[in-house]
């Protein structure tokens, strides 16, 4: 008798479970966040930081990151400053579908703008690698090339073609 007691309430304890709590019953799922949202949170996450975020006027997300913290002197390898930004980028919900678009200087010891193609090429396939679409990613060379100011700018678009609300 209480080997059957225990077998049902083991059964009934399953069943609760694997039940929908009360609270997510009928609920929706959380709205996507809008860039300016994750501007706001990636400013946060990277504050006391050289990156810089923002909205720009047509509602996209921009992120610029020093030469330095991105690429090693004539190498177009990705740092890990560079990747911990792109992996949040690339990883948010706010920016799933959106169109991305990058351009990266080359450096003094680089020939014409050659390392610049080779460095946004390498931002593209790290955000491709990370989930963003290989299709919705335009590359362009920084204008920047050899200026120890120069820095590497990604921006993102809101999905759909939607604004951002700032």
């Amino acid at each position: 008798m209480i080997g059957r007691a225990a077998s049902i309430g083991l059964v009934v304890l399953v069943a609760a479970c694997a039940s929908p709590s009360p609270r997510s019953v009928g609920s929706a799922s959380a709205p996507k966040p809008t860039l300016a949202q994750e501007r706001q949170r990636l400013a946060d996450l990277f504050d006391g930081t050289p990156v810089v975020l923002a909205i720009d006027r047509d509602g996209s997300l921009r992120a610029e990151v020093p030469l330095r913290f991105c690429f090693e002197p004539a190498r177009a390898a990705v740092k890990p400053p560079l990747a911990a930004l792109l992996d949040r980028l690339a990883g948010s919900p706010a920016t799933r579908g959106g169109a991305w678009s990058v351009a990266a200087p080359g450096d003094s010891t680089s020939k014409g703008s050659t390392l610049a193609n080779e460095r946004a090429a390498s931002v593209r396939d790290y955000l491709v690698g990370h989930g963003a679409d290989a299709l919705r990613v335009a590359v362009s060379v920084s204008p920047a090339v050899g200026n120890p100011g120069a820095v590497v700018r990604v921006v993102v678009a809101a999905p759909s073609g939607k604004t951002s609300p700032r």
